[in-house]
Formats: C-alpha cells, sequence, structure tokens
C-alpha cells in the first residue's frame, strides 16, 4: 500500500479501530511483547492484543469508568504489559490515560494527579502505600491485588464479563495526556487524541522505515510519549512488533533480549546508545538481525556515530527529531546521508511540516538560525486545562517548539540548541550543542554538557560539566587549550567542573536546569 493510500485509510479511526482490523488480517502476527509484574514476558499475538483490550475495557467499565474521565498510570516498565493494556481498555471506552513519572518527587506526583483528577490511579502493590498517603481521596486499582479484593486491577483473564461495549470512540475523542519532560521548568500535560496519535505512528514509521516484517525494540519508559504514542502506534500502524523493556536492565540484559526477541529495529536515547555499543564491542552477543538503529533526543556525538558504522558495519543508522506536542513526529535523516550529514537532524518525516521562523513567527531563508515550528496531524492538541500555555506554543496551526534550528542549502535541518541553552555572552549568542560537540572529540571524555551561569559583567558566562572514562585524569587547562584552538575565543569555556555523572531524566536527557541550579549555589 502506498504512503498515501495508509494515509487516508487510517484517516478518521482510532487507536481500537486500527487493533481490530490488524486482528482481523493477521490475528497471529506478533504484536507486543512486554513484562509483566509477575516478572513473565507476556508476547500477544494482534488477535490476543485485541481479545484483552476488550477485557480490560469490561473490567473498567465494571468498575464505573465512563468515556471522558481519566486512569493515571503510576507503573514503570516492569509492570509495563499492565500499562499499555490499560491505556487500550480506556481507549475502547473513550476514556482518557495519563502515564505518571513513578521516580518522579512526592510534589511532582501530587501536582500531576491535582492536574489530571484521575477516576483510578493504577499501581502495584508496592507503591499503594505512596499512592495511599499522597492522593488519599483517589480509588486505586492495583496490579497484583487478590482477586477478590474491591481494588483489583481487571487482568484481562480473569474478567467474564461479555456486556457489549459501547461504539468505537470518535479519532477526535482526547486519548492520553502525557507530561513534558520537565527539563526546563514545571511539566505540562499534553493532549493527544486518537487522531494525533495514529498518525505519530504512522509517520515515525515511515521515516524509519518500519514494515511488517520488523521486530522493534527500545529503552522507553512508559509515562514518555515513547510508548503509547511512538513505540507501539509505529508498530501497530506498519503491522510490525514492539519490543518493550522492563526497567532492571543493564546494557547487557538490553542485547540479550535484542537477541531473544530477533530485534530488527533498535531505537534509543544518544547518551545509553554510547554505553550500549561498548559493552557490545566486548560482549559476546549475536547483533545479526538489527537492520537499523535508530537514535534522538539530543545530537549523536560524532564518534559515537563512528563506533556503530565501525562494529555493527550492517545495521543503518537513522537519527529522528520530535517532541512531546508535535507526537514525537518530526523529522529524520535517512542512513545514506551519513557520515556527511553527521549532526544534522534531516528532513520532515511524511505527513510533518517544519519551518524556521523569527520571534514574531516570520518565515526565515535557509542558512538562518531561528525557531523550528511543525504542523502536521500528530501535533496535540494543546495543554490540558492550560489556555496561557496552550495560547503560546500553539499558534496558527503550528507548534512552537522552544528548539533553534537553521535549514542549510540541501533542505536539511541542523539542530542548533533549546533556547534556554543558547548562552548569551556578553550579547554573543553561543550555542551549547556547538561547544559540547567540541568537547566530545577530547580523548577520555565520557560525557557533557556545557550551561549558561551567571556573569557580573557579561551577564552570561560559559560552564563545561564533564564526566571522564573510567580510568581518564582530565585537567581543565589542557581541555581549556582543545577547545581554543577549535572554538572562537568566546565560544571557549572559562568555568570546568569535573563530575562522577550528569543529572537525567528516565529517558536519558540531560537535565540542564538541575544543572545551573547546582552551578550558581556552588
Amino acid at each position: 500500500m502506498s504512503e498515501l493510500n495508509q494515509f487516508n485509510a487510517l484517516h478518521g479511526i482510532s487507536i481500537p479501530q486500527l487493533l481490530a482490523r490488524r486482528a482481523a488480517e493477521h490475528p497471529f502476527r506478533l504484536a507486543l511483547s512486554a513484562r509483566s509484574h509477575r516478572g513473565f514476558r507476556d508476547r500477544l499475538s494482534y488477535a490476543q492484543l485485541a481479545s484483552r483490550m476488550d477485557a480490560v475495557a469490561r473490567g473498567l467499565a465494571q468498575k464505573g469508568l465512563e468515556a471522558g474521565e481519566r486512569v493515571a498510570l503510576f507503573l514503570n516498565n516492569d509492570a509495563v504489559r499492565e500499562g499499555v493494556l490499560t491505556a487500550l481498555g480506556c481507549w475502547r471506552l473513550g476514556a482518557i490515560v495519563s502515564p505518571i513519572n513513578v521516580r518522579g518527587s512526592d510534589d511532582e506526583l501530587v501536582y500531576a494527579l491535582d492536574l489530571v483528577e484521575p477516576r483510578f490511579i493504577v499501581c502495584t502493590r508496592n507503591d499503594v502505600a505512596r499512592v495511599a498517603r499522597l492522593c488519599p481521596d483517589v480509588a486505586r486499582l492495583v496490579v497484583g491485588a487478590p482477586a477478590r479484593n474491591r481494588d483489583v486491577w481487571p487482568e484481562p483473564e480473569q474478567v467474564f464479563s461479555y456486556e457489549p461495549l459501547p461504539a468505537f470512540p470518535d479519532a477526535d475523542t482526547t486519548s492520553v495526556l502525557l507530561f513534558t519532560s520537565g527539563t526546563t521548568a514545571r511539566s505540562k500535560a499534553v493532549m493527544h487524541c486518537h487522531r494525533s496519535q495514529i498518525f505519530c505512528g504512522f509517520s515515525i514509521a515511515s521515516g524509519i522505515g518500519l514494515t511488517a516484517q520488523d521486530g522493534y525494540q527500545g529503552a522507553w519508559p512508559l509515562y514518555t510519549s515513547s510508548v503509547l504514542n511512538m513505540a507501539c502506534m509505529a508498530a501497530w500502524v506498519a503491522g510490525a512488533s514492539v519490543t518493550l523493556e522492563e526497567t532492571t536492565l543493564d546494557n547487557a540484559g538490553r542485547l540479550r533480549l535484542i537477541e531473544s526477541e530477533a530485534t530488527t529495529v533498535y531505537h534509543g536515547v544518544t547518551s545509553p546508545l554510547h554505553f550500549m555499543i561498548d559493552e557490545f564491542a566486548h560482549g559476546d552477543y549475536d547483533l545479526s538481525r538489527v537492520r537499523r538503529v535508530v537514535y534522538g533526543g539530543a545530537a549523536m556525538p560524532v564518534e559515537v556515530i563512528t563506533k556503530f558504522r565501525e562494529r555493527m558495519p550492517w545495521a543503518d543508522q537513522i537519527h529522528i527529531w520530535g517532541m512531546t506536542e508535535t507526537g514525537p513526529s518530526g523529522t529524520y535523516l535517512a542512513p545514506w546521508f551519513l557520515p556527511r550529514k553527521a549532526g544534522c537532524i534531516g528532513q520532515p518525516m511524511t505527513g510533518c511540516a517544519v519551518s524556521i521562523v523569527d520571534e514574531d513567527m516570520n518565515p526565515l531563508p535557509a542558512g538562518s538560525d531561528g525557531e523550528i515550528v511543525f504542523s502536521g496531524p500528530s501535533a496535540a492538541q494543546g495543554y490540558w486545562r492550560n489556555p496561557e500555555a496552550t495560547r503560546v506554543t500553539f499558534v496558527g496551526g503550528w507548534v512552537r517548539t522552544g528548539d533553534i534550528g537553521r535549514f542549510d542549502e540541501e533542505g536539511h535541518l541542523h539542530f542548533v540548541d533549546r533556547k534556554k541553552d543558547i548562552i548569551n555572552r556578553g550579547g554573543l549568542k553561543i550555542s551549547s550543542a556547538a561547544v559540547e560537540e567540541v568537547i566530545y572529540q577530547f580523548p577520555g571524555v565520557s560525557e557533557v554538557a556545557v550551561v549558561a551561569v551567571p556573569h557580573a559583567g557579561l551577564g552570561e558566562d560559559i560552564a563545561a560539566c564533564v564526566v571522564a572514562v573510567e580510568g581518564a585524569a582530565l585537567q581543565a587547562e589542557a581541555l581549556r587549550e582543545f577547545c581554543a584552538r577549535r572554538l572562537a575565543d568566546y565560544e571557549t569555556p572559562r568555568k570546568w567542573h569535573f563530575l562522577t555523572a550528569l543529572p537525567k531524566n528516565p529517558m536519558g536527557k540531560i537535565l540542564k536546569r538541575e544543572l545551573r541550579e547546582q552551578l550558581v549555589t556552588q
């Protein structure tokens, strides 16, 4: 089926309708491989997944859940099976699911649940006490509770209701509330509907070249847009299978899972992939079935791209860019542009429009730095109960991303930096990403983050936070001289901080906000 015909076939359907179609077309094809709270990995065909979706929907309906109500998922990836099945059950009823960051602070949890106002919180027995303490007035559905308990989660094999289900929800029905990563400010709940989720899957699958014969695997935390919007939707739109990694996997376990699941497309965040390819280099792992490695979340250092080319020459590499508000659809860099276009984030995915604009939303010519804006059917509906933030970000059919980029003469998008990560040193604008790229080339550097710190005379100055490779001894003066030979004098960091680790969120994104706060208080 051509992309245009597939696009038209997906128009106007809901996620439950998509799964019902796949179950009818390919009932025995693997759809989902996911860890259960009971410790096993459940591998479900499309027919089984559609059947369990209906069973969980009936179980939730028996609990009193109605269309439009919210269900919060307070689950990590050691119960990702139950999380995905809960989402499917909610969507079948026209309800809304909201995954919550289990690693967040008590304050963040209370904030998120107060905003969402869920009818139920789904959690495991390990988290019942915390959830009850912080949110005593919200009903809980406990995964793994004894079957006769009133608050037990509706395990599909134990739902014996055959009540008819309501009609499929409309494609524009709000289906999920996804919290932004919160790397720069208080998280907002992004609203997506069935249509935007499905078309996110369509554009992602097209960008990474996913086919019905593929097994798609990655280390995506349940609470991010990467599981429900990207991984599951891309796989199910393509008719492929998706393998979701559990929380407890280390790099060796991740590589073993690629072997056992016969994974063909692996997707990770740039920082963890750096360590995974090093583990592969000195271990005994068969990754011969992997035909593509996909990464995003941050610019991939050129030396890591080179490592993958040297150690897994049979696997293509694809860089994608997107954010929760855009699907996370966006752009992709096709493998045939590497290594010539290393560091570039490519061209718009199918069904996506991307432009570079000034502060007044006026388009800028190729070669000009400006804000990246996005438009397409995978874009979110806005922010839940936050009309002011919605008004600022969703403007005239475009999503203002807060990222700075530019198009080159060949029409490829280059990521420059986050707006908040552009350092203004005495009126001179400096990209922290460009400085980081140089520091990564210094022998013995494992990770680096460049941030702005206050300066009495210049307004802001440059600080580099560096993590050394184990056993390496780094010196500030040597690093400074190295940078001075490759950067303008005003771009060379004046302050150097050597750390044992950089603060990160569960997706592996560096929390520069925390770094800035730490440096200010030192």
